[in-house]
């Protein structure tokens, strides 16, 4: 059986049923919590909806990338994919990031040269204008959905298929941070997949609609593609084969079960598993935790995991598993509110 160096945080096995006995009497104990939380984001809502709270106009198009859920969503790859989108349209997108989780999102776009411009800073009507004024004809902002101080022209909303409850568990006895009634507000929803067979994505697709009809729905596949050579920063190798033998994988994201199944399905075969929080930083002490466990194992990790993990491909072989995009369902209509939106 895999070992696991590091559990993920306890509220996230929670989240996903896995804390037991403890777990289920916490749920019943968050019930008034849970409501005031949607009482909260209900009233913030309404004060932008009716304008008590202004938003900042850019001065050009906006379009923000975001859920309605903690994580495991695909929201960089799929930022990646409509900046590329926009430049294909010949626009000059540049990518807003909100700073937090120690910024790897930001430097995944840099290292994927996602847009000309990545800016990252909790002040996101700040980098916006700074954005525009570096030359920026479309701003993406990169987790933006609850952003709602900037202006944006369309919003997208990703809904993971893998973990879509018609009626979710909010925050803090859950993952999600809106109800899928917010998702009103989208001009467009992504169901993603992973994991799933095409069928179940297609029935989430039919619930959200229901929900918001007028929204174009989109399925796109986060396929695993190739495996590249972890090395310098400016030189990442590209795997013709991949990692071979047995290999430790290693993640820090919201859902590591779902990579160690991709890395499986793109030929890896998994030995140990090292599974951090979401977000986190490997220090030192992690790194030689990590190649005590690995031994002359071969490490695979996570592109966004990769760029916080040069100290320890100086030491040792590491593999990225890259993921793309794949439009499933809906691409020619997404690509149409695009035309409009930037011509």
């Amino acid at each position: 059986m895999a070992t696991r160096l590091v559990e993920p945080r306890w509220v996230e096995r929670w989240w996903r049923g896995e804390a037991g006995w403890t777990g289920a009497a916490l749920w019943g104990a968050l019930a008034p919590a849970e409501a005031l939380y949607a009482l909260g984001i209900r009233l913030r809502g309404v004060a932008y909806d009716r304008h008590w709270i202004g938003s900042c106009d850019a001065g050009v198009p906006v379009i923000s990338i975001g859920n309605i859920a903690v994580g495991g969503t695909g929201k960089t790859p799929v930022t990646r994919w409509v900046a590329g989108e926009c430049r294909r349209r010949g626009a000059h997108p540049a990518i807003l990031h909100g700073g937090y989780g120690g910024g790897d999102e930001a430097a995944l776009h840099r290292r994927w040269g996602s847009a000309p411009l990545v800016f990252e800073g909790r002040d996101r009507v700040a980098s916006a204008r700074a954005a525009v004024a570096a030359g920026a004809t479309v701003l993406i902002l990169d987790d933006g959905f609850q952003h709602r101080r900037l202006r944006r022209d369309l919003d997208l909303v990703l809904i993971a298929a893998e973990s879509w409850e018609p009626r979710p568990r909010l925050l803090p006895r859950g993952p999600w941070r809106e109800p899928p009634s917010a998702l009103r507000r989208a001009g467009a929803i992504a169901v993603t997949r992973r994991v799933v067979p095409p069928s179940v994505a297609e029935a989430v697709r039919d619930d959200l609609r229901r929900i918001q009809p007028a929204a174009v729905v989109l399925g796109l596949r986060l396929e695993p593609r190739g495996w590249t050579l972890l090395g310098p920063p400016e030189e990442g190798d590209p795997g013709v084969s991949g990692p071979s033998g047995e290999v430790v994988a290693l993640a820090a994201i919201a859902r590591p079960d779902w990579f160690v199944e991709n890395a499986r399905a793109a030929g890896a075969t998994i030995g140990d598993i090292v599974a951090f929080p979401d977000h986190h930083t490997y220090g030192d002490d992690d790194i030689e935790r990590i190649l005590r466990l690995a031994g002359e194992r071969p490490i695979v990790t996570t592109a966004k995991d990769a760029v916080k993990l040069q100290a320890l491909a100086a030491r040792t072989e590491v593999w990225i598993l890259e993921q793309h995009v794949v439009p499933e369902h809906g691409a020619e209509s997404f690509g149409e509110l695009l035309d409009g939106l930037l011509t």
